[in-house]
């Protein structure tokens, strides 16, 4: 799994899309990956977890990154809130 999660490091990638669909399928196993990217420096890679990923998870998977949307929302680093991070957290939690 954690090398299918580097596919969708650039979306721009031609298999990207599919392997976000394929990850998608297995939210359970994703979260705590997705969690390890949001502890990471690449704030691109960040957007695409939240943009392809959390946004389109189960309410229950969701909540499991309860913490770290809020983080992202009150306490954005430059680089994320250059990429917009908080505002897709913010929009990710007003249906939590």
């Amino acid at each position: 799994m954690p090398g299918l999660m580097e596919w969708i490091q650039d979306m721009n990638w031609p298999i990207a899309t599919e392997v976000a669909e394929l990850l998608l399928t297995f939210p359970n196993e994703i979260v705590p990956l997705v969690k390890d990217v949001l502890d990471t420096n690449d704030d691109v890679w960040k957007y695409w977890c939240l943009e392809c990923l959390v946004k389109r998870f189960p309410v229950e998977f969701q909540m499991q990154l309860k913490d770290d949307l809020v983080r992202l929302v009150e306490n954005p680093t430059t680089g994320e809130k250059l990429e917009e991070l908080d505002q897709i957290a913010r929009e990710t939690l007003l249906f939590l």
